[in-house]
């Protein structure tokens, strides 16, 4: 039974894109550091559960709205 893979960097690319917002506002909006998406985009990794939730809270969504890839 396979999961599905779900980039976390580009869905948050995805999701501040039809929000017009860049990474800086993003940031200040779940008050995290606009470092830790930009190392963790440069490197190809993933984003943390915690990180992802404070995403969801800046971007007004839930976590099911940001792994449902049809949610924009």
């Amino acid at each position: 039974m396979g999961g599905v893979f779900v980039d976390t960097i580009k869905r948050v690319q995805d999701l501040m894109q039809v929000r017009d917002m860049n990474l800086c506002v993003l940031a200040k909006k779940c008050g995290i550091s606009y470092s830790t998406i930009q190392t963790t985009a440069r490197r190809g990794g993933q984003l943390s559960v915690e990180t992802i939730e404070r995403i969801c809270q800046g971007l007004g969504i839930t976590l099911k709205d940001f792994f449902d890839s049809s949610y924009l």
